[in-house]
């Protein structure tokens, strides 16, 4: 589980940030990411009933917290993001779920080492 600081859980920043935050896809993924003044990176998980029954969502869900997890340390302070699962994200495997969250957040330009 994400630390509490670094949980984005409002549905009033959700909608601000799809409004006007900068998005980045791949086959089954979008992130959508938006820049905040002084204060903690806040991740959000958005799993449509598109993907499928409950259980099928929290699995998705569990699994990109599991991810994200381990690439929050990394992430600059003062930023906002959401990852928005499409059809099909339900049927890839760990290692490639976790490529596809990677390649979203070098294409965002987000990463710091």
């Amino acid at each position: 589980m994400l630390k509490s600081v670094n949980r984005l859980k409002k549905r009033k920043e959700f909608a601000y940030l799809y409004n006007n935050g900068i998005a980045k896809h791949t086959s089954h993924l979008t992130m959508v990411y938006l820049s905040t003044k002084k204060r903690a990176t806040k991740i959000g998980f958005s799993i449509s009933k598109k993907i499928g029954k409950a259980h099928l969502r929290n699995f998705v869900k569990r699994r990109l917290r599991a991810i994200v997890r381990d690439i929050v340390p990394s992430l600059p302070d003062e930023y906002n993001i959401v990852f928005i699962a499409k059809s099909g994200v339900e049927s890839l495997d760990f290692a490639k779920l976790q490529a596809e969250v990677n390649l979203l957040i070098e294409k965002s330009g987000l990463l710091t080492k």
